[in-house]
């Protein structure tokens, strides 16, 4: 029994050596690094990766370029999609729980224009920004889109009533945005929200597994949702 315990015991601390001394694993992010977001879900990872016997980095990549190199393997994960990631890139592997949330929000020049859904905007001409594939996706039966380069662009469109709506994401509920420079001219409407996870490449299934199992105990705990508490709403 004592020579099994012994082979037991060193098993664990062998493959925790193992994951200690193995590359560290790289994440990407859509994000700048110091956007206040981005520092939230770092001090989360740090724990996360710390308590699983693991190490990562972070890097920055925007938009398309950002699914690109997680694709084509080079970067092991993402650290900050929305939930239907895998309608994109089928094999990732989802890291539960949630590490924050996606708040979609449509704004507009006239008070009458209020969606309620996504398929509520069929009715509407809107602008979105260019990129944001969790946007595009589902705007993909609305019949009059306009892309833009940037917010503040998709914004001024809609000031201007060259379209009726435009769609963002916040990421925190209750504040659209640019609402402080666009608060006077548009109205916005919060008509849709959805969980943001991090994702694995499809050949990362065990570290996504230690991740999960880690991630669980910390939203047990309630420590998931005091780092993540501008930016996150508990299930």
């Amino acid at each position: 029994m004592k020579r099994l315990l012994f082979w037991l015991v060193s098993g664990l601390l062998c493959g925790g050596a193992a994951w200690a001394q193995a590359p560290a694993l790289k994440l990407v992010v859509l994000q700048p690094l110091d956007s206040p977001k981005v520092l939230a879900i770092k001090a989360t990872l740090d724990l996360a990766f710390a308590r699983s016997g693991m190490r990562y980095t972070l890097a920055y990549n925007p938009g398309e370029r950002a699914i690109v190199a997680f694709r084509d393997g080079s970067f092991d994960g993402d650290a900050n999609r929305l939930s239907t990631f895998n309608q994109t890139f089928p094999d990732a592997i989802r890291v539960e729980p949630h590490l924050n949330g996606a708040f979609f929000y449509a704004m507009s020049a006239s008070k009458a224009a209020k969606p309620v859904s996504w398929a509520d905007l069929s009715r509407f001409s809107v602008a979105y920004v260019r990129g944001y594939r969790g946007i595009e996706i589902r705007l993909a039966q609305v019949a009059v889109r306009e892309p833009t380069d940037s917010e503040d662009a998709c914004l001024k469109m809609a000031a201007g009533k060259r379209v009726d709506l435009c769609i963002l994401a916040s990421d925190r509920v209750g504040e659209w945005p640019l609402q402080a420079q666009f608060g006077d001219r548009l109205n916005g409407t919060l008509f849709d929200q959805t969980k943001v996870h991090a994702w694995m490449g499809p050949q990362h299934k065990e570290a996504a597994d230690r991740l999960t199992k880690v991630l669980r105990e910390m939203d047990k705990t309630g420590e998931l949702q005091r780092i993540m508490a501008l930016y996150r709403q508990p299930d």
